[in-house]
């Protein structure tokens, strides 16, 4: 099975270095087949640039970047997310760290 994370950002560039390297980290830990999916709202801090560092370091695959125009609402960047979403099960998380990756493995057991 392959779950895909989804994370809708704005202004996340510090936070996601972080929680894609606990993602991954759990993924490999748990032998779990993962892609991670940001939808991004044109942060004007970087985030993007930072995605395309994490795309070359974890793989385009493995790191998917939806950018959009503008701040554009949660509800809708869920809704462009998923349409992006190659994975069978998608789980919904907040890039600020809000949800965090060590219990992605608990949670698919459930």
């Amino acid at each position: 099975m392959k779950y895909s994370v989804l994370l809708p950002t704005f202004e996340e560039r510090e936070n996601l270095p972080l929680i894609t390297w606990l993602l991954m980290e759990e993924a490999t830990k748990s032998k779990i087949d993962m892609e991670i999916v940001i939808v991004d709202d044109n942060s004007p801090d970087g985030t993007q640039e930072v995605v395309k560092e994490l795309q070359r370091v974890y793989g385009g695959d493995k790191i998917l970047l939806h950018a959009r125009p503008g701040k554009m609402g949660l509800g809708s960047a869920y809704i462009d997310g998923l349409a992006k979403c190659t994975g069978e099960y998608v789980i919904l998380m907040d890039a600020d760290l809000s949800h965090h990756p060590k219990f992605i493995t608990e949670f698919i057991a459930k």
